[in-house]
């Protein structure tokens, strides 16, 4: 499915993607919800006759690609002349999510100090208390992308003599946490303030499918050489920012998002005629395949932890570190734990299992190769030449 380049979610048709027959509505992430309630809230304070025209029309942010997205404001209360609170309900559209409906609120303060903006998570969101995130152990949990989007947007508009400081709550996030996978990562208190691009994208299966395989037949007619598969955007980022840096030179008209579905888009790959197909992705995703898995939604397996340790087993590495890294709580963990050890190696083996496992998938119908990353872009294997 394809993005467009703006988008207005205060009007019905703007938030439609058409696939196969099928109408689905898009949504907007936290990350979006807390940048727009602190865009708005900081407009008002600047220029309080705003405040009816936002109310009525939306909020206009811009995500970190440049794409414009306006999102309708609950409501906006301007405490004293330099505090102000603002209130965006988080609304995913067709997605199923357990944060849809929820209040996130700005609470803006101008201050006199030049060019500074201080952003912290208050109620409902949640605190880092485990290593391996994208976020340090003790801050609050905004991941890095929606923390540049507020930072981003604020910075467009604030005076430069004077400094901002922002408080994202959410009331009923410590409720709504329960019900996510949160405290098992780490993350106590609340919600998370996540998004890579601001918009959630529907994700019935059937269309999503359709829509992959309608991409890589496209892909088919603009570069028959060459199919790059990723999980997501963090995959095509890392494909340009990168591996374009080896001289590999992929580019957009080779790369396909896949999501979850592994699996799918190696046989649709396939049998629009790909014989040449490399994987890119972050290796909690990735992984997996070596395991035998291809849809890698952690709903339907979450066994890395579980293969990473079978490989360190048949590589005779120390019990000690094997619990460790069991016990790990993400797989950035387990790779800081193996970086500087001999046992990084197990990464390339599981790496080359996996390729193994999709030629095993497609009956060696086409050459596959696969890179895995970790979030601090280290490539962890690689099987391609």
């Amino acid at each position: 499915m394809n993005t467009p380049s703006k988008i207005d979610f205060t009007k019905t048709t703007d938030r439609v993607l058409s696939s196969e027959g099928k109408r689905l509505k898009m949504g907007y992430t936290t990350g979006a919800c807390a940048t727009a309630a602190a865009k708005a809230a900081l407009l008002v304070m600047l220029s309080p006759d705003q405040k009816t025209r936002l109310l009525n029309e939306g909020i206009e942010i811009l995500n970190t690609e440049g794409t414009s997205l306006t999102l309708p404001i609950a409501d906006i209360v301007l405490h004293e002349k330099d505090s102000c609170s603002c209130t965006i309900i988080k609304d995913a559209g067709d997605d199923y999510d357990v944060t849809s409906g929820l209040e996130i609120i700005a609470d803006v303060k101008l201050i006199k100090t030049f060019n500074y903006i201080k952003i912290e998570g208050g109620e409902g969101v949640g605190r880092v208390t485990k290593p391996g995130l994208q976020c340090p152990v003790g801050s609050a949990a905004i991941n890095p992308t929606p923390l540049q989007m507020l930072k981003d947007n604020l910075n467009a508009i604030k005076p430069n003599h004077l400094g901002v400081e922002v408080l994202i709550r959410v009331p009923e996030g410590l409720e709504i946490s329960k019900k996510t996978f949160n405290e098992r990562l780490g993350v106590q208190g609340g919600i998370s303030i996540i998004g890579t691009t601001g918009i959630v994208k529907p994700m019935s299966e059937d269309a999503f499918m359709a829509s992959i395989h309608a991409e890589i037949k496209q892909k088919y007619t603009l570069c028959p050489d060459l199919l790059v598969l990723v999980p997501g955007k963090h995959g095509e980022n890392f494909c340009f920012n990168a591996l374009n840096k080896h001289n590999l030179n992929i580019n957009r008209d080779q790369i396909v998002q896949m999501s979850n579905f592994v699996g799918f888009s190696l046989q649709s790959a396939v049998s629009l005629g790909f014989k040449k197909i490399l994987l890119v992705g972050h290796v909690g995703k990735l992984v997996k395949i070596a395991g035998g898995i291809f849809n890698t939604h952690s709903k339907v397996a979450d066994a890395k932890s579980e293969i990473i340790c079978c490989q360190l087993a048949l590589d005779r590495a120390p019990l000690e570190l094997i619990e460790a890294c069991f016990n790990a709580n993400t797989t950035d963990e387990i790779s800081d734990l193996l970086y500087e050890t001999v046992y990084l190696k197990s990464f390339q083996t599981l790496t080359q299992r996996a390729k193994s496992k999709c030629e095993v998938y497609i009956h060696d119908a086409a050459q596959i190769d696969i890179i895995m990353y970790d979030m601090k872009s280290r490539v962890l294997g690689d099987t391609h030449d």
